[in-house]
């Protein structure tokens, strides 16, 4: 199996993106619990992708976003709780 660079390096900045779009709208994760729930809820939603008839011409489009939000979700989270133990 061979690993491309451009790919996964375009992958990253827009994970990186909608982590910051993201943090623009909503505030820091109020727990782990809630951090947990909200990855928990895109995982959900790139299931449903997954799910879809493999004939849907947008499906592979749906799945390339839901992961992308899932990857947006994790680096938040893990941004998240460094910040707080930075704080404690």
């Amino acid at each position: 199996m061979t690993y491309d660079d451009k790919i996964a390096i375009g992958y990253s900045q827009a994970i990186y993106e909608e982590m910051v779009h993201a943090s623009s709208k909503f505030p820091m994760f109020a727990s782990e619990h809630e951090g947990y729930a909200i990855i928990l809820e895109e995982m959900d939603e790139l299931w449903d992708a997954v799910k879809l008839n493999q004939k849907n011409p947008e499906r592979a489009n749906m799945i390339c976003k839901e992961c992308i939000q899932v990857g947006a979700m994790a680096l938040r989270f893990l941004h998240d709780m460094q910040i707080r133990r930075e704080q404690e």
